[in-house]
């Protein structure tokens, strides 16, 4: 960086950035009349739009790489998740079936508490938008709960799954 004019604010700076390892181009304040300085000076920012666009690709090539590694460790991840699973239901096989009942109930505790939810919000949605104290007692009566039952369901579904492939099979 280099400061513009001594005799200005000492917070005052200009900066030039330049592709990696060209010469900073040089824009003529009046118009180029000399048609070969004209020429190189299109071919200078031509090869500044060629090294900013190289530059851009290997900045692509490297985000495609990033994320082939991202599905990679995904992929690995489920497939470890998927043997837990089934190493598990193997030692527990008397569970699933329970796990297939119990899922089955809480799918209807579940309906009937967004049912609640919804009577709620359709007598209350004024009070909601409005009133700090309304929106408060909307998300302690429904929050805790509705998260912890969809917690419970997430984890009951892949067990009642298994259970009706053993069924199936």
């Amino acid at each position: 960086m280099s400061r513009e004019n001594p005799a200005s604010a000492p917070w005052t700076y200009q900066a030039q950035v330049t592709a990696a390892g060209q010469p900073p181009a040089v824009i003529p304040s009046a118009p180029i009349q000399d048609p070969i300085a004209l020429l190189n000076a299109l071919v200078q920012i031509m090869g500044q739009q060629y090294e900013l666009v190289r530059q851009m690709h290997e900045m692509q090539r490297q985000q495609l790489e990033l994320v082939r590694e991202t599905t990679q460790l995904a992929r690995e991840q489920r497939a470890r998740q998927a043997a837990d699973l089934e190493r598990w239901q193997a030692g527990h096989e008397s569970v699933l079936d329970d796990c297939k009942q119990t899922l089955a109930r809480l799918e209807g505790v579940h309906a009937n508490l967004m049912r609640e939810l919804t009577e709620y919000v359709e007598e209350n949605h004024e009070n909601l938008a409005e009133g700090d104290f309304t929106l408060s007692d909307f998300v302690d009566r429904f929050g805790p709960r509705l998260a912890h039952l969809n917690t419970i369901l997430a984890i009951l579904r892949p067990l009642a799954a298994a259970s009706k492939k053993s069924d199936g099979s």
